[in-house]
């Protein structure tokens, strides 16, 4: 039984496509490599770390937990080699909860850059203080090594 000309067709166009594609797909390449995260160096500056103003506020939407509130803090990204990581993190030990935030910084270099930590929700149940003990802290991941750039003791209040 003969083969049908369309399907004949078909078959002919894929072959085609492949043996043509195969060899532009391999030698243009089509996507900008990143280097991996942590990989590389760069300068880094706090600029500032919001201290007084991180707060743990209760939900207004009928759930009732708490989540951290917390004003960016700033840094000024110098020259930038590869794609070192900046981790933002505020600690409260006495909830057991840590805010934790990464950046990347491949292109990044000559900017200033806000950290946001990562949201967080707290029971209500947990709360039992009306302020807690944390840590501020602001790292720079440079291959397998992590450099401290600030560390800073605040008061975390609870907004009612």
């Amino acid at each position: 039984m003969p083969t049908p000309r369309p399907l004949a067709a078909l078959a002919v166009a894929v072959a085609v496509l492949a043996i043509v594609s195969g060899p532009l797909v391999g030698a243009v390449d089509l996507t900008r490599a990143t280097p991996p995260a942590g990989a590389g160096d760069a300068t880094v500056s706090v600029d500032s770390v919001p201290a007084g103003q991180i707060v743990l506020e209760r939900s207004r939407f009928g759930a009732g937990r708490y989540h951290l509130s917390a004003p960016p803090a700033v840094v000024s990204v110098g020259s930038v080699d590869g794609n070192p990581v900046v981790r933002y993190t505020i600690d409260i030990p006495g909830l057991w909860t840590t805010a934790t935030s990464r950046y990347q910084l491949a292109d990044r270099s000559g900017e200033r850059m806000g950290l946001r930590p990562n949201p967080v929700g707290i029971s209500p149940q947990r709360i039992d203080q009306t302020r807690y003990n944390a840590t501020v802290a602001i790292w720079l991941r440079t291959g397998d090594r992590e450099r401290d750039l600030i560390q800073r003791r605040i008061t975390v209040e609870v907004q009612r």
